[in-house]
């Protein structure tokens, strides 16, 4: 049993450390807050329940009876709409309970909880680490052979963060009142972009996003003054006359980074101190779930499988790199639409998307491709441009290598589809055989229906081309 310690108890270190405990580590969970404290992120994304089935916290953050979302008051790129949605999938929440839910449950699962407590030594060896923590004004020793960061933004320590759009601010407040909006609003600005939330304690939490350089560029207002003269400008609180502000104006680094030394053999960043997405897709909490969840089997393989090394670290750090590329390119569709429309330097700087990383050119399309008739007469083979490779994949609770397909004609090496392992598929395929018989073909290991569809995908992508176009010989 290998020992591990997390420093940081939000959504990432909560369940990173109930994973862990699940995979049968001796696990122990710092958090130098007591809790519940308020936190930002109250808004949940709908996939956030889901993978909380993982750990078993869904029932107690289900029980707990927290707003679903069916409406949000919309005003981007078109004027103002409200829009539905009639399955309530995203939630409002205490994020102070939220997250002291998810640590009740890594208790439950066998975490030991030292809170509130303060990593103030680390000294690293060979075969790990061992810390001085600071709790109930004593210091306890730690000895750890696995140590993971959760410690946010405030996280990163000196590795190389690489700033993935442009440096953004977030100020926000909390307003009480009888004429409070009772649903999310989200508006675009002139310079800014604008977000309120009614919390489940009554209050009403509004942020404005605004451009680090613009900002600093009026340093004789106060900070106060600064939000109140942007939140004048938006709609979101026009209709609330006896509003008042209940707590000081903060300000808070927005600004979404890849750390692109997110991993070793020993130690692993969770949540914000690994990757920070845009706030504009009100993801961060699930996106931190997810990456937890990742770097549990990342760790554990890096525990018990130490000649996995290079490719749990590979998979871990490829996995962040493409969310964060995906989130970017995202987010910054959602900017140009206001840049389109004349929106300024605000708008355009996150507008720019940014530069992906290096693809194999592009094939053109198949000289035939095949109709509907053809599927079940013209001989096919696999395209001479077909490369199979090993691809660190999730398997069960290992990372693994498997075999993968490599084709100019895909993003990147696709080692499943649809749950169903690729490249043994067409190992060893015949030339000649139509895509019906191929489909055909692998009945011992796959429905007929699932068989025409990947046969499908292959011929839409030129996996699978028609003989005259030339395809390999297959081995």
């Amino acid at each position: 049993m290998s020992s591990v310690c997390i420093i940081g108890a939000g959504p990432a270190g909560s369940t990173f450390a109930a994973r862990m405990a699940q995979l049968g580590h001796d696990v122990c969970l710092v958090e130098r807050q007591s809790f519940p404290r308020r936190q930002l992120g109250e808004s949940l994304s709908p996939g956030v329940l889901a993978l909380l089935d993982m750990t078993g916290a869904r029932q107690s953050v289900e029980a707990a009876r927290f707003r679903r979302v069916r409406t949000v008051h919309v005003k981007w790129e078109r004027a103002a709409e409200v829009r539905e949605d009639p399955r309530e999938q995203g939630l409002i929440v205490d994020r102070g309970e939220f997250d002291r839910l998810l640590l009740d449950r890594a208790r439950a699962l066998g975490v030991r909880i030292l809170q509130p407590a303060t990593m103030r030594t680390c000294d690293r060896g060979h075969g790990g680490c061992t810390l001085g923590v600071e709790t109930q004004g004593r210091i306890v020793r730690l000895d750890a052979d696995f140590l993971a960061n959760a410690r946010g933004r405030a996280g990163g320590g000196a590795g190389p963060r690489q700033q993935t759009a442009g440096r953004t601010l977030a100020l926000y407040g909390y307003w009480r009142g009888s004429s409070l909006p009772q649903e999310p609003h989200i508006e675009a600005g002139e310079e800014a972009w604008y977000w309120g939330v009614p919390l489940p304690d009554g209050t009403y939490n509004t942020l404005v996003f605004v451009d680090v350089r613009r900002f600093r560029e009026r340093k004789q207002e106060t900070l106060a003054a600064r939000f109140l003269e942007l939140l004048r400008r938006s709609r979101i609180m026009a209709e609330c006359s006896d509003a008042q502000l209940v707590s000081p104006v903060s300000a808070i680094d927005a600004t979404p980074y890849l750390d692109r030394d997110s991993a070793t053999s020993s130690t692993i960043k969770l949540g914000d101190a690994a990757l920070a997405i845009d706030p504009l897709s009100s993801s961060g909490v699930q996106k931190a779930i997810q990456g937890a969840l990742q770097a549990a089997i990342v760790a554990n393989t890096l525990l018990r499988r130490r000649d996995m090394t290079v490719p749990a670290l590979e998979f871990y750090r490829s996995s962040l790199a493409e969310a964060s590329e995906r989130h970017c390119h995202w987010a910054a569709g959602h900017y140009d639409k206001i840049a389109g429309q004349g929106g300024g330097p605000f708008w355009r700087d996150r507008a720019a998307m940014p530069t992906p990383a290096p693809r194999p050119a592009a094939l053109p399309p198949p000289r035939t491709p095949l109709d509907a008739s053809a599927f079940s007469a013209t001989g096919v083979g696999l395209s001479r441009h077909l490369e199979f490779v090993d691809l660190p994949c999730i398997d069960g609770d290992f990372v693994t290598l498997k075999l993968a397909v490599r084709h100019p004609g895909l993003e990147g090496p696709v080692a499943y589809l649809g749950g169903q392992e690729l490249a043994p598929l067409l190992r060893g395929l015949p030339i000649g055989l139509t895509p019906l018989q191929i489909a055909r073909s692998w009945s011992d290991r796959i429905s007929l229906e699932s068989g025409l569809a990947i046969a499908g995908w292959m011929l839409n992508r030129g996996i699978l081309v028609s003989q005259e176009s030339g395809p390999r010989e297959n081995k």
